[in-house]
Formats: structure tokens, C-alpha cells, sequence
């Protein structure tokens, strides 16, 4: 079942490269920033998680270490709502090419189940859509100086973990967790 999860994350990541870049414009995603890795809950389904650990556990021992630090520290806490992600090290992603959906769409304007817009948070930090964003008013504010216009995909986890992608690649996501609650159940020594 991994494989083919890794042909769909192959699929889906195409489409969400040419997302990205018909708002180039707006985005201002790059290597280091992780403002988005920063602080959150980082859903996962069982497979997503499966499919993180299983490249986790190829890291080189230095990089494994590291993140296993991060983890533990991570368990002693109280189990805090939002939190940084325990995989980000020196910036990076640790584990970038298995990273979660929810990491993968993170930057865009999506609809939520209402199809609202919903405008990724680093809005507020002058970075994602800030140049056509009111903080005040939380309204779009129309298209860049180039006449590029902020638009909103259909990426909500339910839509791209849904039960049609589940039946087109033959997969099951499984359970969804926050990513504390994955790692609570590893044998990580507290």
C-alpha cells in the first residue's frame, strides 16, 4: 500500500506544483523559512504517518538522533495543542519528500467544508498573499501589480484524502491524529 500512497503523492504533487506556481506572484514559501512548522497540530492519517516513519527510520544516525531529541522533548511536554514540529532541524525538514499533505498544500488559499477561503496564516507575517491581503478588514483585496489574482484550491484533507482518491489508488488513509499523538504511541524513551 505504501507504494502506491507514494505514486498518489507523486500525482498529487504535480498538480499542487502547477498550483504554486499560478501563484507565484503571492508566494513567498522558501528552504528555511518553516514559519508553517513553527507551531500547529500537523494532522496526519495512519497511512501519511506510516509513510513519514518508514523514511525517518532511513535518516542518517546523526539526523535520527537529532529528531529523536525533538520527539522526546517534545512526550515530556504536556501534550500542548500547537507545537513545533519535532522533523524541522536547523530549519529544514527532516523528513521533506515523506512530509504529511497538510505540509505539502500549506502556503495556498484553500476552501474550508463551507468552501470559505481560508488564508494561510503567515499572511499576518508579511509573507503568503500579504501584498493583496487586509489584515483589518481580512479581505482579499484584488490582484498584484502584474494583474495576477489570488485564487483558492480545493485542498482540504477531506477532498484529498477522500474515499475517491482512496478507491482511484487503491489505498486506506486510516485513523486521523495530530502528529503528538502518532508519536506518543512509539517507544521513544521519556
Amino acid at each position: 500500500m505504501i507504494t502506491r500512497y507514494r505514486e498518489y503523492l507523486e500525482f498529487l504533487d504535480k498538480k499542487l506544483t502547477k498550483m504554486f506556481e499560478a501563484q507565484k506572484t503571492f508566494i513567498k514559501c522558501k528552504k528555511g523559512c518553516a514559519y508553517c512548522c513553527r507551531e500547529g497540530e500537523y494532522p496526519l492519517s495512519e497511512l501519511e504517518y506510516i509513510n513519514m516513519m518508514l523514511y525517518y527510520n532511513e535518516l542518517p544516525d546523526d539526523l535520527k538522533t537529532r529528531v529523536d531529541d525533538n520527539i522526546i522533548n517534545l512526550l515530556k511536554k504536556a501534550r500542548e495543542k500547537m507545537y513545533e514540529c519535532p522533523f524541522l532541524v536547523d530549519g529544514i525538514c527532516s523528513v521533506y519528500p515523506a512530509r504529511g499533505i497538510i505540509c505539502r498544500t500549506f502556503g495556498l488559499i484553500s476552501f474550508d467544508e463551507k468552501e470559505k477561503k481560508r488564508i494561510p496564516f503567515c499572511v499576518n507575517l508579511n509573507l503568503n498573499y500579504s501584498e493583496v491581503y487586509d489584515t483589518e478588514t481580512q479581505t482579499l483585496l484584488g490582484n498584484a501589480k502584474d494583474g495576477s489574482e489570488p485564487l483558492a484550491y480545493n485542498i482540504n484533507r477531506k477532498f484529498l484524502r477522500g474515499s475517491k482518491v482512496e478507491k482511484e489508488f487503491d489505498i486506506f488513509f486510516g485513523e486521523d491524529k495530530p502528529l503528538v499523538e502518532w508519536l506518543a504511541q512509539e517507544d521513544f524513551i521519556i
